[in-house]
């Protein structure tokens, strides 16, 4: 399978099984919390990218592809090659999403690993401004964005770590929002096992703007922290099949404020020489989702379609090139 040239090998089952238990002992912690929504951070919790996006924003526990920079910057320890990657999200009601990100491996005997620069940005055109009087007096644009500077390594055998730097940005009418915030990542590969840990927004990211209101004065907004765990099972030609399969279970939960949680889940197979896939999730908060992916050589191209049970459905294209 592609995505497991990137994995290190092989480790002992009974620390496998000691970390697989601790694991889902935190699955089932979360479990019992509620779910909530409307966050800060709403425009970048779908998740980036075709690929985790077809196995329902389900990525924590593999980790193993440039997009880890969004999801667990230790999944960068994981990588051999460099990578840059691009994502388009469709337009919904003049909303579009988009994604780049780039990483750099280096090479150390001691401690190898990669850093990488992302940007997710939502776009929404043609909104429309009124009056007090509810006449329609122009449109403006908004724009959400969210930059990504991450570094992971490779230190042990069987564990990887990494950080992020972010910032966040929200623009709309002459009203502007910014913070800088800061993730941790840990991951661990104890074949079949994959097991992924991140704290996001350490202590809560604080966005602080200008009112449109001359006499406003500041105003401020905040994304909760947030510990996001992932286990995953990767197997290699099971039964000597002549495929590879993948499958990953994620629990996002919130830290502070009300405390909520979302799980998703999506599985991954690869066949015909490792050239081309076939994906399937759900995300508890939004539905169910399909997807494929295609390789040539270093270019990969992947497609998602994730069906939501509340909102518009989203389609998501992607490509990824390996040097």
């Amino acid at each position: 399978m592609m995505r497991s040239k990137g994995a290190r090998e092989l480790g002992s089952w009974g620390t496998c099984i000691r970390l697989f238990s601790c694991s889902l002992v935190l699955l089932l912690f979360a479990s019992r919390l509620s779910v909530a929504s409307g966050e800060a951070d709403a425009f970048a919790l779908p998740g980036v990218g075709a690929r985790p996006g077809g196995m329902g924003g389900a990525f924590i526990g593999l980790s193993d592809d440039v997009e880890s920079i969004y999801y667990n910057p230790a999944g960068l320890g994981n990588l051999i090659q460099s990578e840059a990657s691009a994502m388009y999200q469709a337009p919904s009601l003049d909303t579009s999403r988009s994604f780049v990100a780039v990483s750099k491996r280096w090479v150390n005997p001691v401690l190898p690993g990669s850093f990488g620069f992302g940007w997710l940005r939502l776009r929404s055109s043609d909104i429309e401004l009124t009056n007090t009087d509810e006449q329609v007096i122009g449109s403006d644009t908004l724009t959400n964005d969210l930059l990504l500077w991450s570094v992971g390594v490779h230190p042990f055998a069987h564990w990887s770590f990494g950080a992020t730097a972010k910032y966040f940005r929200f623009a709309f009418n002459g009203f502007k929002e910014s913070g800088f915030g800061a993730d941790l990542g840990a991951h661990a590969q104890y074949n079949p096992f994959r097991m992924g840990l991140v704290l996001t927004d350490i202590g809560g990211t604080t966005l602080k703007g200008n009112s449109i209101d001359p006499s406003g004065g500041q105003v401020s907004d905040r994304v909760p922290a947030r510990l996001k765990s992932g286990v995953g099972l990767v197997f290699n030609q099971p039964f000597n099949w002549p495929l590879s399969l993948a499958w990953d279970l994620d629990t996002l939960v919130k830290l502070q404020d009300a405390q909520d949680i979302k799980t998703n889940t999506g599985v991954e197979v690869w066949t015909f020489h490792d050239s081309a896939a076939l994906r399937a999730g759900y995300r508890e908060s939004g539905g169910p989702t399909l997807g494929f992916g295609l390789r040539f050589g270093q270019f990969q191209i992947d497609y998602s379609f994730l069906l939501s049970l509340q909102l518009k459905d989203e389609h998501r294209i992607g490509t990824t090139f390996r040097f």
